[in-house]
Parts: C-alpha cells; structure tokens; sequence
C-alpha cells in the first residue's frame, strides 16, 4: 500500500485537552506552536479548547491562522533580516502580533515599521537558554528591554526563551532541565522589571520540559509545538503512551533482513528523529506497540514517527480518521514571506 500519513481525531482532541489542563490547573497560559503541525485546522481545534493563540515562523504562514479564527500570533524566531519587518507590521493591522527580537537593530527596524504602518508590535525579548542557535545572553537583556522602551512603535511584552533537548543525558532529565530554564528566565524578567520597565509575560518553550516549566513561580506562558500530535520519539521517552500519538504512517511491511522489518515508509521516515534517539515505533492499526521481531512481509503497520515535524513537512497531506474511517483531509502548510 501507499504510505498515507494519518491523524485520529480522538486522540488528537485528548492531547489538546490533556495538556490544556494541566497549563491550566498551573495557572499559566498555553499557545500553540504550529511547527509541530503546521495545519490551521488542529491551530482552530488548540484555540478553541483554551490555547491563547498561535506562534509561527513567518507572516505569510499566519494568514492561514486567521482564516480559521486565530486571532493572537506570535512570531515565534527573532528574524533580523530588515525587509520582514514591513510584513510583521502589516499582519498587525488583522491582529494581535508579537515578535521576538534579539537584536538592536531589529529593535530600530520593527519600531520604524510600525510607525509606518500605524500599529503597536509587542515585542518579547528572546533569551540564550543554553542552545547557543539565537538569542541574547541573559545579562544583555536589560540593555535590549531599554532600548525597546525607547522606541516609537514597539512595546516590550516579556521574555520568552526555547528549551531543547540536545543529548540522552539532558532527555531523561527534561524535567530538571525544563524547572532550570524557566527559572533563569523568570529571573531576567525580574531584573528588567527592577529598571521600571514592564515586562509581563514569562514564555518557555517546549514540549518535553513543560512539566517543569509549569512549576516555576512566575511564568506566565508555555509555548509547546509536538502536544497536539506527540510523536514515537516522545513515546519512547516516556511523555506519553504510544496510544497516545494521534499521528502515524499507515505502511505494509515489503521486506525483512535479518530482525529488522522494511516498509514503503522507509523513505518518507528516514532521518526523522529526535535528538536524543533515532528510530520509529510500530504498532498494529488498532494502536497496540508491536516488536521488529514479531511482524511479517505483508503486515499492514501504524508507524509512529520518531519526530512529527519533519514528516509533515514531507508529506503534508494529512488523513483524518475517527474511529478508523476517514472523515476529512487537512493540508499542511509552510508559507515564507518571502518565496
């Protein structure tokens, strides 16, 4: 067969609401990374179940978000190249908008195209959690958060920084790790509201450290991306069950060498992996984990991959099922400013 990448309805909607409530029982504000979906349909399905908005990459992505309802969006990557600042400004005359700066002169820039357009940005600064990919040092962040009080346009929103899992080591102490960065990040906040200047919102970053985030007095927000549809790299770190993942890849079983079984999906699921272990988990149709050892040539599988956000990036035509038949088709989507 075809390999077909499928979402189950039920269990989607219990990921939405699973996670909902545990941001809500803590008292803290959940938004929804569309990264780990990139679909407005499950964005209109997190929001309509309490999600305060959507984060994204890139404008243009956004406009697809506000067709279904979205109505809070956040640019979720602190973008320094000059002519996007023209598109953030222009998406903040259809809604809320905030963007994550790391940078002077995206300070300058973004403030300057606000006034042209006549709009508020709110602006979070994005702090180095540790990653050392973007961000600014958390001793440099008052600095930044000066510099935006000062500019004509923009209004300093909060601090936001991404928690990643990078090894074995820092996966099976997620929770340590997710309590740690939430902590450095609620204490740059506290210092840059020591200057007098505002600074509201506390935003964490990621799905595996959530729990530990949601435990530290004083943020206000988690943004997580893989909640909705989890994944088999999360299933095997022990977030969820794998009955749990609501997306796989439908496969049938072509070869076996020696214990290791192939599949028409071979392709589709090569080399996406989390970062701290690589490989897929197979079940049967009916969600049951099934050994390598224990299928045959013909078995048709539920594959679970081992990270959902490069198999929807691959194959971006998502089967919906509810209770095994299908009920719909949703398109995924990856929209640059600028093609």
């Amino acid at each position: 067969m075809t390999p077909r990448t499928t979402v189950d309805l039920a269990r989607l909607d219990a990921n939405i609401s699973r996670y909902g409530k545990l941001a809500d029982e803590a008292g803290v504000a959940l938004r929804a990374h569309v990264k780990g979906h990139r679909t407005p349909e499950i964005a209109a399905r997190q929001v309509a179940a309490g999600a305060v908005g959507v984060a994204v990459h890139s404008a243009a992505e956004a406009e697809a978000y506000l067709a279904v309802g979205v109505t809070d969006v956040a640019v979720a990557w602190p973008w320094r190249d000059p002519w996007r600042w023209t598109r953030f400004a222009q998406l903040a005359r259809h809604c809320a908008v905030t963007v994550h700066v790391d940078h002077p002169d995206a300070v300058t820039g973004l403030g300057a195209a606000a006034v042209a357009h006549g709009v508020a940005l709110d602006v979070r600064i994005e702090v180095d959690t540790g990653l050392h990919r973007v961000g600014v040092d958390p001793d440099a962040a008052g600095e930044l958060a000066t510099s935006i009080a000062e500019t004509r346009g923009l209004r300093l929103a909060g601090v936001t920084g991404y928690v990643g899992i990078t090894d074995p080591v820092t996966a099976r102490d997620r929770g340590d790790l997710g309590r740690r960065q939430a902590q450095l990040l609620v204490s740059v906040a506290q210092r840059i509201r020591a200057t007098g200047a505002p600074c509201p919102t506390v935003s964490v970053g990621g799905t595996p450290t959530l729990l530990g985030a949601l435990g530290v007095a004083g943020v206000t927000e988690v943004c997580a991306g893989a909640y909705a549809l989890l994944d088999g790299g999360l299933a095997r770190l022990g977030e969820c069950a794998p009955e749990a993942v609501a997306i796989a890849v439908t496969t049938t079983v072509t070869g076996i060498d020696g214990q290791v079984p192939r599949t028409d999906a071979d392709t589709l699921l090569a080399g996406a992996d989390q970062t701290w272990m690589s490989g897929v988990v197979m079940t049967r149709p009916d969600g049951t984990p099934v050994a390598a050892d224990s299928v045959s040539v013909g078995d048709e599988l539920r594959v679970l991959p081992g990270h959902v956000c490069p198999v929807v990036a691959r194959q971006p035509l998502l089967h919906v099922l509810d209770s095994g038949e299908p009920v719909a088709r949703w398109q995924a989507l990856v929209r640059p400013d600028r093609a």
